[in-house]
């Protein structure tokens, strides 16, 4: 425009990055318009001239999926020879419609991260916080990076991206290993975007940036280094055990191979970590009684908390950036990351003994190239190409059986992750994007390809699981006490019916090994190739100088094999943004939107099925529902009487069993129930989201931006397990005397309906005979079954959804005046019924989802995340000179948990899920978490060019004590006055109903 307003149509406006000499242009339109696309992360002098007119030029700066602004009013006059650059400070975003925070350079680099995982900047943004699973839970692979949660919603509806290259583990459901903290640019974290270009995310998005290199040679080594002198002492660190020793080093370098024309960046990072591990209460006070047993009665070696853990890595980046011409840029990018990690908690940490540890040792590699075409100043395409691949070995640090005193702790091999896993990935993306006058039209797709391989022997060669401390011990009261250990279940994995394996006479010394056998190992494999398709085109109209509007639709795909699910094909996603801008001094703008949102299929432990977890039949009148994917596995489970139980379990554990009594013969109290399956329902559904937000934005100061948005997320077709052997609590004995027999509680002293069954120990008598019906406060009520010979068939399906609204406010300040700031706070509500991808974390009531709606367990009401840099002075003197100082403060509100029973006291075989009494799900409430973390650096100039910087952190400065889990194993079946004799099975006349556990360290 001219100093009147008026367009000036035919200027020429150009975009220059003198680091690198990279230069773009365009030309206005008849309305003054000017656009141009696919700009790298940087710094920019924009210039605008026309014969007749003042040059002019403005310095900003482009942040990663930026869409700014930047005017002109040129002034009649003649080309000055000199032209003032001016710096236009926070560049306004008046025509972006995605609800998202940049976390920049300065944000990386300068303030405390623990552990320089980066990706943690990620929590600065409002509406993220760190996923939480309940207590015992498994993560199929155990990632060594923060998972997050967008909009309350599961950490495995997340996608994460590096330089647009999709950086996702199939078999975890979260994002791999990323490049170190010196490697990365600035990275957008996206709450929600309106744009179609986006897709397998029901959550968030995370689009990272590495680093380039300039015309100008630059490096760094560096040296970070922790000890535990420096560190409080845990209390949850086994008594006069607390190390820690960590060094985490490296350098970069980067510079011009050819100047304005090719440029290199090279970072590497290495770790060397040990530490002792962390376990819980109930743990480090009985850990003299769990050896007792494990030495005098089971003859198993004794558990040693005073084992180290190490964790080393050495990863690199090579970058290398080439402008083929003034028409196209080209960069390639290889990382590799190689960890070596020992004694590793399957579990959270604290719930595994070091008996069930396994160590990780896995190399991630990738190679992304990534062209950009510019055959007009209005047309532009994206070209990008990826091969990754992933080693993951995870074996086992010993061969003891899996033990677990249900949601307090476990021994032996873990039953939740593979001992191997390898990926390889194939990945092709393009856009092109055209501007016809006010519209930019975008189109392209994208397509994966990917083969995974996994090794997934389960809890070979059986579990036992344990409804308290005592029934680990022996030590039971009342109907539990039969002076030696009993689990309430045992499951069996054998491989006698699978081709080319045969163990003849099972010996019990196995249990003393080190690693699971490669006869086993190499049983338990399978492969499965799946792709990932997308389409989408989408219009952002410049409707008036104050509107824009974005609207579009993708379209999502999901291929795999027949035999697993049937494809969905059908997932359109239509999504509209807009943005209106006020204007004014204080440049206000409001945007909105609202689309769906189409996620990928949760598939951990689809993964597993060829391998171990699919079984070798189906259920019956389900056979054309569920998969097809038969493993080698055989499973089966056995549950009877205290007794009985601890007769079993002693005969497993003694040398020289064999195959005839391990586990086919009948132990007494009934037989094993030979089919215990995992199935995937074949018509599973791609999960999706539905979001909607309004938000207003506005520059309050020079250099700030703030925004408040309403965000709405709700989820649908969710993934989890349930249990299709369960029957419905009103099928048995709702009427009549024998009703209050079975009548439970909720913690408010309410009573009803607890969904069980039951069976004489014969297993003969129709309908069971009620006086074998043990409900309420005891345990180990003699399991029956739906349809015999089936324990439990645990079918993955998509039948859960969830709810998340939130405010979300977000104010920044960029660095400027020595001083740069974040604030953000996020207020939210989410509810859901217990969507999450594991076995472990199954409905109580399979027959009614409605009774599993609860608030969520990823969602705190108030979370506050506050960030501040402040630069000392250059200039004043040696003394005052160079100093920084910065700092996070986070606040936020508990998060919920269940209260579970400790036990199968439903009778349905499976006892991780029961919850006491009727209480429903997610009523603990945690604690608030506060932390306070410091960085205090100088930096001394030893030349012109090279200077040396030292800095101190510190995490948790107020040193708060934070406990993020819980042991919520109340260790009774209904909420009861258990101060005294309890009553009957009712819990007595009442009311006593409190939250009192019988359990020592419940909480």
């Amino acid at each position: 425009y001219d100093t009147t307003g008026a367009a000036i149509s035919q200027a020429n406006v150009s975009v220059t990055n003198p680091a690198t000499g990279f230069s773009r242009s365009a030309t206005a339109s008849a309305t003054g318009d000017y656009q141009i696309s696919a700009l790298p992360v940087g710094d920019y002098t924009v210039t605008a001239e026309k014969s007749g007119f003042q040059k002019q030029a403005k310095r900003v700066h482009f942040d990663i999926g930026a869409s700014g602004n930047v005017d002109f009013n040129l002034a009649v006059g003649q080309i000055a020879q000199e032209v003032t650059v001016q710096d236009v400070g926070e560049v306004a975003e008046p025509t972006r419609t995605m609800v998202s925070s940049v976390i920049d350079e300065q944000k990386i680099e300068n303030l405390p991260v623990n552990g320089r995982q980066f990706i943690d900047f990620a929590l600065l943004a409002p509406g993220v916080t760190i996923g939480d699973t309940t207590s015992g839970s498994t993560d199929v692979i155990i990632e060594p990076v923060t998972k997050l949660s967008f909009a309350g919603q599961n950490i495995h509806y997340n996608f994460v991206a590096i330089d647009g290259a999709d950086n996702m583990s199939t078999a975890s459901g979260i994002q791999k290993t990323t490049p170190s903290q010196e490697g990365v640019e600035e990275f957008r974290v996206i709450n929600s975007s309106y744009s179609t270009e986006f897709g397998r995310a029901v959550g968030g998005i995370v689009n990272i940036i590495t680093k380039s290199g300039t015309n100008s040679l630059h490096g760094s080594v560096y040296e970070y280094f922790r000890n535990d002198a420096m560190d409080a002492r845990s209390p949850l660190a086994a008594k006069g055990f607390n190390k820690l020793r960590q060094n985490q080093f490296g350098g970069t370098l980067g510079g011009p191979i050819k100047k304005d024309k090719t440029f290199f960046f090279a970072n590497y990072e290495g770790q060397r970590h040990v530490e002792s591990p962390f376990y819980n209460s109930t743990v480090l006070t009985n850990i003299g009684a769990i050896n007792n047993v494990k030495k005098n009665v089971w003859g198993l070696p004794a558990e040693n908390l005073f084992v180290t853990r190490s964790i080393n890595y050495d990863n690199g980046l090579v970058k290398l950036n080439h402008n083929l011409s003034d028409r196209e840029s080209l960069f390639v990018r290889y990382f590799i990351n190689d960890q070596r990690a020992t004694n590793l908690s399957p579990l959270n940490d604290g719930f595994d003994l070091p008996s069930g540890f396994k160590n990780n040792f896995f190399r991630d590699q990738s190679v992304v190239g990534n062209l950009v075409s510019t055959a007009s100043p209005s047309l532009v395409n994206e070209l990008r190409l990826q091969y990754a691949h992933r080693f993951f070995d995870f074996p086992t640090t010993s061969t003891q059986p899996h033990m677990e005193v249900s949601n307090v702790f476990t021994l032996g091999v873990n039953r939740g992750n593979p001992d191997f896993y390898e990926e390889g990935r194939f990945e092709l993306v393009d856009s092109v994007t055209k501007t016809l006058g006010k519209h930019t039209f975008s189109f392209g797709g994208d397509f994966n390809r990917l083969s995974t391989t996994e090794s997934f022997p389960l809890f070979y060669p059986f579990e036992a699981d344990f409804s308290s401390i005592n029934t680990f011990l022996g030590t039971g009261k009342g109907d539990d006490f039969v002076g030696a250990p009993h689990p309430f279940v045992i499951f069996f994995e054998r491989f006698d019916k699978a081709s080319g394996f045969n163990e003849p006479a099972f010996d019990a010394s196995v249990y003393r090994g080190t690693s699971v056998s490669s006869a086993v190992r190499n049983q338990a494999k399978g492969t499965l190739d799946h792709t990932y398709e997308g389409l989408y085109v989408e219009d952002k109209w410049r409707a008036t100088n104050n509107l824009t509007l974005n609207y579009g639709l993708r379209w999502e795909g999901e291929t795999w094999p027949s035999a697993a699910l049937n494809n969905p094909l059908k997932n359109f996603d239509p999504r509209a943004g807009f943005s209106y801008v006020i204007g004014g001094t204080r440049n206000f703008v409001i945007r909105g939107g609202a689309g769906l949102f189409h996620g990928q299929i949760p598939s951990p432990l689809l993964m597993c099925q060829i391998p171990s977890c699919g079984g070798q039949s189906k259920y019956p009148g389900r056979e054309n529902i569920q998969d097809d994917l038969n493993s080698n596995t055989a499973l089966s489970a056995y549950g009877s009487d205290p007794f009985h139980m601890a007769t079993a379990l002693s005969l497993l554990v003694q040398p020289g069993l064999t195959t005839a009594t391990y586990p086919s013969a009948t132990l007494g109290g009934g037989p094993p129930l030979d089919a215990v399956i995992v199935r995937f329902a074949k018509n599973h559904k791609p999960p999706y989201g539905a979001q909607a937000s309004l938000g207003v934005e506005l520059q309050p100061f020079k250099d700030t931006v703030l925004d408040i948005t309403g965000l709405h997320v709700r989820g649908v077709h969710l993934g989890s397990f349930y249990n299709v052997n369960q029957p419905d609590p009103d099928t048995f004995y709702t009427t009549g005397a024998e009703a209050p027999a079975h009548t439970v509680h909720d913690s408010r002293g309410d009573a009803g309906l607890k969904n069980y069954y039951c069976a004489p120990t014969d297993f003969t008598s129709v309908p069971p005979n009620p006086t074998d019906c043990l409900p309420g406060t005891l345990f180990g009520v003699i399991p029956s079954i739906r349809t015999f010979p089936f324990g439990v068939d645990f079918e993955a399906d998509s039948k859960w959804d969830s709810q998340w609204d939130g405010l979300l406010v977000n104010f920044n300040k960029r660095m400027s005046h020595h001083v740069g700031f974040g604030l953000s706070y996020t207020w939210s509500k989410g509810i859901d019924n217990g969507p999450n991808p594991s076995f472990v974390l199954i409905p109580q009531d399979s027959c009614c989802f409605n009774r599993e709606r609860a608030v969520s367990a990823d969602y705190a009401a108030n979370r506050f995340v506050g960030n501040a840099t402040f630069a000392g002075p250059t200039h004043m003197n040696p003394f005052a000179n160079d100093w920084q100082f910065s700092t996070i403060v986070t606040l936020e509100s508990p998060h919920y948990f269940t209260k579970f029973a400790g036990a199968d006291v439903n009778g349905d075989i499976f006892g991780n899920n029961d919850r006491v009494g009727i209480e429903p799900r997610n009523t603990f409430k945690g604690d608030s978490y506060q932390a306070v973390d410091l960085r205090v650096a100088r930096t001394f100039n030893v030349t012109e060019k090279m200077h040396l910087q030292a800095m101190a952190e510190a995490f948790n400065v107020m040193n708060t004590l934070n406990v993020r889990f819980f042991n919520t194993a109340y260790g009774a079946a209904d909420f009861c006055n258990l101060a005294a004799d309890p009553v009957a099975q009712g819990c007595g006349t009442g009311p006593f109903f409190r939250e009192d556990s019988p359990n020592a360290s419940y909480g």
